[in-house]
């Protein structure tokens, strides 16, 4: 059954889409199912295939819609992707004859595209960008295989995961404190907050929901998100050297 599941799903959607949604509710997940067991009903197995299936694909699609948003506010504020920052001159990122030899790939074999000098880029800010944008773009469409270009697919996924973990952390945040009311509520109503008689599976949930609540709070952040794409944007232009 498990793998029945998991072949619905490529393994980017799994990693970048589904994981994100269900890291967000899982602290909530696991503690319903600590504290009401009963709850649980896995009699009809099929029922709860369906359901799952169902569960599956509406969490990749809340996933990737949050993390598009995010992506989109976080482009304005970054001024673009990092794939076309990289390329241009008043960036330092790269060592300056690295970026020249990506330079003369695109000039050469980019269609009607002619990379901007020092001096048209710092004149012509606007028309520069659309350049690189257009050369990125074409560079892209090249490298859509997967099986050739591994290295790309792993960070393309890390930044999707990392994006839609950031979409989604108004979320997660939501069911880490509504986990965390349930342990404490259950705590005072069957042990009145008796440390010593707390049985272990309580403990286990409450270091879960405290380990979630730290994981959306204090990792979930734009900068993590940056360094994934920034990442994936120099695997994506070190691509140039291979061909």
């Amino acid at each position: 059954m498990q793998d029945q599941i998991l072949n619905l799903f490529s393994k980017y959607e799994l990693k970048a889409r589904i994981f994100p949604a269900l890291l967000a509710i899982a602290p909530f997940g696991l503690t319903i199912l600590i504290w009401y067991p009963e709850l649980i009903n896995l009699e009809s197995s099929a029922i709860t295939l369906l359901v799952l299936v169902i569960i599956l694909f509406s969490l990749a699609k809340v996933a990737r819609e949050k993390g598009k948003k995010k992506q989109n506010a976080l482009l304005k504020k970054w001024g673009g992707f990092p794939s076309t920052t990289l390329l241009k001159h008043d960036d330092n990122t790269i060592n300056e004859n690295t970026k020249q030899r990506y330079h003369n790939y695109l000039n050469k074999n980019v269609p009607g595209i002619q990379l901007p000098s020092k001096e048209e880029e710092l004149n012509d800010s606007s028309s520069t960008n659309s350049t690189y944008e257009s050369a990125v773009h074409w560079l892209l469409e090249k490298t859509r295989d997967t099986k050739k270009f591994p290295l790309l697919y792993e960070d393309n996924i890390n930044y999707g995961f990392s994006r839609n973990m950031l979409g989604i952390k108004p979320i997660g945040i939501i069911f880490t404190f509504v986990s965390l009311g349930i342990n404490i509520l259950g705590v005072y109503q069957q042990y009145a907050f008796t440390l010593n008689d707390l049985p272990l599976k309580i403990w286990i949930s409450l270091i879960i929901t405290i380990f979630f609540i730290l994981l959306w709070v204090f990792f979930v952040k734009e900068e993590w998100v940056k360094s994934a794409s920034y990442a994936y944007a120099r695997t994506l232009l070190s691509t140039c050297e291979d061909k």
